[in-house]
C-alpha cells in the first residue's frame, strides 16, 4: 500500500503544473467535456485538489478512477479504459454520476465508497469478483483494488480514488489450474491402468489408485507410504534398476508386452503389461522420483499368441487350398501371402511376395479392383462379387476371366485393420456356359413368339404358362392378361376334365412325350364355348442337369381340316370307284403330257435356231443399217435368246418327270463346290460371299440336286441389292420326330434334312411366299431382272420328286431364306 502512496505522491508533484494536459485519448475526451452542465461546473473553477488528481490520473500508466463530490461525478484514464469494454460503458463513463454508471454493482461498490469517504481509511481487495456491464452483456470480472480518500481544499474529504488491476485471467487460470489438479487426481483414482509415484531413494509409493493394486492384489491403503520392493520384493530384479534409471536420468521408458509375477497370499500372478516409467517432477523442475503406468495386457498377449499359432495354421491351410487365396498388407496393398492357385491364375511365380499387388497386376488399374481393396482396407466393410469379369495378361496375353471372389478385412489383436485377404473362384467356364444357356433361353422364347404354329411353355408341377405366342392365345381363346404367368387349368377352367390334366402330369414327372392329333376340345369361342379339333405334342423341358423344368406344348387347330376330311370321306366312298378307273387314264395322259413337252421343246429349238442364224447372216450382208433397222435386228436376237432360253427350261423341267433316274449317295457339300465353281466369274463380279459348311450326305438324283442348288444359287446372286454385296448361307439342320409331323405328307418314320437357303438381296412380299413356285411365274419385269419364271418351279418338282417340299420366307429389307425338306434315304414317291 505504501508503495502505491508513493507512487500517487510522485505523479501528483509530476503534473501540479500541467493540469488536463495530455493524457491519452482521455485527455481528450476530458477536455472536449462539457462540464458545465456537471455539478463541479466549469475546469477552471475546480479546486485545485481536484484539478491536481484529474491531471495525475489522465497521466498516469496505471488503471485509476475517481469519484468527486457528493454525485461522485467519474474520471478515469487511459490505461482504466480497457477495463469497459466494447459496447459497455465507456466513454459515457466519464462525467456521469457514479448510482447511475454501476446500478449493476452500486449495492457491492457504495458501502466501500461510503466507508471511505466517513472514515478517511483507505481500502485494498485482491481477486474481488465485482460483476460490470460490457461488451454488451454483464460479465463476471475479477479486481484487485484500493479505495483512497482525496482531501479538497480545506481537508474534508472530496473524492475517492481507485486504483485497480483487472485479475480476471489470472483468476481464471488459478481455477482452472484447480479444477486441472482435481480431474488429474480423479484420473489417478479412477483410471483403468495402474499408476504408482514413488519417491525418493527407497521408491517409496506416494501415489497409487485401485487399478495398481488389483495388478499386485493389494489394497491402494497398503501401499501407501511403504517401500515398493520391500512390499513386492520378487519384481525388484526385473524392474528397480530401470525405474532408478528413469529417476536420475530423467529419461522415460517404455516397455510392451512385457513379463511381470508377484507373489499374494502363496499364490503367483504373473501376466503381461504396457508400461511406461515418466520422470516425476516437482514445481521447480527436480526430479524426485517415478511415476509408473501399467496397462494390463495379458489377455491381449494370450490372444495374439493364439492368434499366431492360428495364422501359422491357417498360412499352411491357405498355401494348400485348390481355390485362389491371397493376403495383402497395408495401404500398400503389399502381397504378403499367395497360394498356388492364385499363382497360376495370375500366371505368377513365388517372386511376387513383398510387391505392390498393383506392382504385379497393372492391368486392373481401370476395373475398380484397386478402389475394391482400397474401400475394404479403409471402411472395414468386405466386398463380395459374383460372376464379375476380370481381364487378367497372363503368358503375355490379355485374357478373360470370371470369378465369384470377396475381399476381407484383416484385424490385428488391438482391433486395427492391417490388412485384406482375397479369396476366389474360377468361374470363368461356368459363365460362359450361362451366357450360352440364357442366349439359347432368349432363342428359344423368339422361336416360340415367332413360331407359324401355336406353341407355349409351361413351367412347374401347376403348369404355369410361362410363355405363349399369339397363335396359342387364340387357340385358347385368351388373352395374355388372362392366361399369362397363371396355372394352366386357372387361366383355362374350360378346358378342365378333359382328360389333359393327366397327359401333362406324366409328361412332368416322367419327362415323356404325349403327342395326339385331332382330338376335339372344347374352348371358349367369342361368348361361347365350342368344340375344336387339335393336333399337339406336349414334350418334357429338360434343365442342363436333366431335371423336368416344364413342358413345351406344340398345337395347332385343325378343326377346319377335320370337318373337311369328314366330308371329303363321305366324298371318297362315292368317287373311290370313279377314281380307280380313271387312274390309269390319268396316268398315261400325264406321260402322254410329259411327252408332248419333250418333244415339243426338242423340235422347237431347231427352227429357232434358223431364225437366230439367217438374222445374223442379213445383218453381215447388209452394208449401210440405220439405228432403227439395227434395233429391230436385237430385238430379233433377244427375243430368239430369251426363246431357246424357254425352250431348254421346259425341256428340263419335262425331264424331271422321268422315272428311270437313278438315286446314290450324294454329298451335297461337293454340290455346292461344284456350282460356285461354276458361277466363279459372276460371284467374283458382285463380290458375293457364299458360306456353307456341314451339308449332309443324302440319296438322291445326282443331277437334279445339281439343277436344284444352281437355281437356288442363281436366283440368289440375280435378285442382289445394287450397292449391296451379296452375302449367301447354306446351311442344314436335321428334323425332329415330332416337326417331321407337323409338316403334310412326310414320313415321321423317316430321316429328313432341312437345306435353308438365305441372302440379303431384295427379297418378296410374304403373300408371294406360294406364288414363286408357279411355273413361268415372274415377281418383276424382264427389263429388270432376267429369267423365264421355270427355275423356282423346277426346284419345286425336284423337291418332289424326292418326297420332300420347299417353301420360301422373304422381306423386301432382309432378304430371302428358301427351306428345302429332302429325305436322308430314298422315299418311293407317292403317285
Amino acid at each position: 500500500m505504501s508503495t502505491i502512496l508513493i507512487h500517487l505522491e510522485k505523479e501528483i508533484t509530476k503534473t501540479k503544473h500541467q493540469f488536463l494536459q495530455g493524457g491519452g485519448e482521455m485527455g481528450e475526451l476530458t477536455r472536449e467535456y462539457d462540464w458545465a452542465n456537471t455539478p463541479i461546473g466549469e475546469p477552471d473553477k475546480w479546486p485545485q485538489s481536484l484539478r491536481t488528481t484529474v491531471a495525475m490520473i489522465l497521466n498516469s500508466k496505471f488503471p485509476m478512477f475517481l469519484w468527486w463530490g457528493e454525485d461522485l461525478i467519474q474520471f478515469y484514464n487511459d490505461a482504466y479504459r480497457p477495463s469497459l469494454g466494447n459496447e459497455g460503458k465507456h466513454p459515457t463513463a466519464l462525467g456521469q454520476k457514479g448510482k447511475d454508471c454501476w446500478p449493476e454493482i452500486w449495492a457491492v461498490i457504495y458501502p466501500l465508497i461510503k466507508q471511505v469517504r466517513e472514515t478517511g481509511e483507505a481500502t485494498w481487495s485482491e481477486d474481488q469478483l465485482i460483476p460490470i456491464y460490457r461488451n454488451g452483456k454483464l460479465e463476471d470480472v475479477y479486481w484487485t483494488f484500493g479505495y483512497s480518500p482525496i482531501r479538497g481544499e480545506t481537508e474534508e474529504i472530496e473524492g475517492v480514488l481507485v486504483v485497480c488491476n483487472e485479475t480476471t485471467e489470472k483468476v481464471q487460470n488459478n481455477q482452472k489450474l484447480e479444477q486441472s489438479e482435481k480431474r488429474f487426481q480423479n484420473l489417478i483414482r479412477e483410471a483403468t491402468v495402474g499408476i504408482v509415484v514413488l519417491t525418493g531413494q527407497d521408491m517409496v509409493v506416494e501415489v497409487v489408485n485401485e487399478s495398481y493394486g488389483k495388478l499386485i492384489d493389494r489394497k491402494p491403503e497398503e501401499l501407501i507410504g511403504k517401500k515398493l520392493f520391500e512390499i513386492i520384493p520378487e519384481t525388484g530384479p526385473y524392474f528397480r534398476k530401470m525405474m532408478e534409471g528413469v529417476r536420475d536420468t530423467g529419461k522415460p521408458v517404455f516397455l510392451y508386452d512385457h513379463p511381470y509375477f508377484v507373489y499374494s497370499k502363496g499364490e503367483k500372478i504373473e501376466g503381461y503389461l504396457n508400461i511406461i516409467y515418466q520422470p516425476y517432477r516437482e514445481e521447480d523442475g527436480r526430479t524426485t522420483g517415478v511415476m509408473a503406468l501399467c496397462h494390463d495386457v495379458t489377455e491381449q498377449v494370450l490372444s495374439k499368441n493364439r492368434l499366431q499359432i492360428s495364422e501359422e495354421r491357417t498360412k499352411s491351410l491357405v498355401e494348400s487350398a485348390p481355390f485362389p487365396i491371397g493376403v495383402y498388407i497395408g495401404k500398400d496393398m503389399v502381397i504378403e501371402l499367395a497360394n498356388q492357385a492364385i499363382l497360376d491364375v495370375w500366371g505368377k511365380g513365388n517372386d511376387v511376395i513383398g510387391k505392390k499387388y498393383s506392382d504385379i497386376l497393372p492391368e486392373l488399374e481401370n476395373q475398380k479392383i484397386f478402389d475394391q481393396l482400397e474401400s475394404v482396407y479403409t471402411t472395414g466393410m468386405p466386398f463380395h462379387a459374383k460372376n464379375q469379369r476380370v481381364d487378367l495378361v497372363v503368358d503375355n496375353k490379355m485374357r478373360i476371366y470370371y470369378f465369384n471372389y470377396s475381399f476381407t478385412p484383416l484385424y490385428n489383436s488391438h482391433g486395427d485393420i492391417y490388412g485384406v485377404m482375397n479369396t476366389a473362384a474360377d468361374v470363368t467356364d461356368l459363365v460362359k456356359i450361362k451366357t450360352q444357356l440364357e442366349k439359347s433361353e432368349d432363342n428359344l422364347k423368339n422361336t416360340i413368339l415367332q413360331a407359324p404354329v401355336a406353341m407355349c411353355r409351361l413351367r412347374g408341377a401347376n403348369h404355369l404358362v410361362e410363355i405363349a405366342n399369339i397363335r396359342m392365345l387364340e387357340l385358347w381363346g385368351k388373352t395374355g392378361e388372362e392366361i399369362i404367368n397363371k396355372p394352366l387349368f386357372e387361366g383355362l377352367p374350360e378346358a378342365k376334365d378333359q382328360g389333359f390334366e393327366a397327359m401333362l402330369d406324366n409328361v412332368y414327372q416322367n419327362g415323356a412325350t404325349e403327342i395326339a392329333q385331332a382330338v376335339p376340345v372344347t374352348l371358349p369361342r367369342n361368348g361361347t364355348l365350342e368344340v375344336v379339333y387339335v393336333n399337339f405334342v406336349y414334350e418334357a423341358y429338360h434343365e442342363p442337369d436333366g431335371s423336368v423344368s416344364g413342358i413345351m406344348v406344340v398345337a395347332s387347330d385343325v378343326t377346319a381340316q377335320v370337318i373337311a376330311k369328314n366330308k371329303i370321306e363321305e366324298v371318297v366312298a362315292k368317287r373311290t370307284k370313279e377314281l380307280a378307273d380313271t387312274n390309269s387314264d390319268l396316268q398315261r395322259s400325264n406321260a402322254e403330257l410329259a411327252q408332248f413337252a419333250y418333244i415339243a421343246s426338242h423340235d422347237l429349238q431347231e427352227p429357232l435356231r434358223k431364225i437366230s442364224t439367217y438374222t445374223q447372216m442379213l445383218e453381215n450382208q447388209l452394208e449401210n443399217i440405220d439405228d432403227k433397222s439395227r434395233n429391230y435386228f436385237n430385238k430379233i436376237t433377244s427375243a430368239s435368246s430369251r426363246m431357246n432360253k424357254l425352250i431348254r427350261d421346259v425341256l428340263t423341267y419335262s425331264e424331271l418327270v422321268r422315272e428311270n433316274d437313278v438315286f446314290e449317295k450324294v454329298d451335297l457339300n461337293k454340290i455346292a463346290d461344284a456350282i460356285t465353281n461354276d458361277f466363279e466369274l459372276l460371284i467374283e463380279q458382285k463380290q458375293a460371299v457364299i458360306k456353307y459348311h456341314d451339308l449332309p450326305v443324302i440319296e438322291a438324283i445326282p443331277l437334279q440336286m445339281s439343277q436344284l442348288f444352281s437355281n437356288m444359287l442363281s436366283n440368289a446372286l440375280k435378285f442382289s441389292k445394287p450397292g449391296v454385296k451379296p452375302v449367301i448361307t447354306i446351311s442344314s439342320k436335321q428334323l425332329s420326330s415330332n416337326e417331321v409331323k407337323l409338316i403334310p405328307d412326310l414320313d415321321p418314320k423317316k430321316l429328313y434334312y432341312k437345306i435353308v437357303f438365305k441372302d440379303n438381296g431384295i427379297g418378296f412380299r410374304s403373300e408371294h411366299g406360294e406364288q414363286i413356285f408357279n411355273i413361268f411365274q415372274r415377281l418383276h419385269r424382264k427389263s429388270e431382272y432376267e429369267g423365264t419364271g421355270i427355275g423356282l418351279a423346277m426346284c419345286k418338282k425336284i423337291a418332289k420328286n424326292h418326297n420332300g417340299d420347299v417353301n420360301a420366307d422373304g422381306t423386301s429389307d432382309k432378304g430371302a431364306i428358301f427351306n428345302i425338306i429332302l429325305p436322308a434315304t430314298h422315299v418311293s414317291i407317292k403317285k
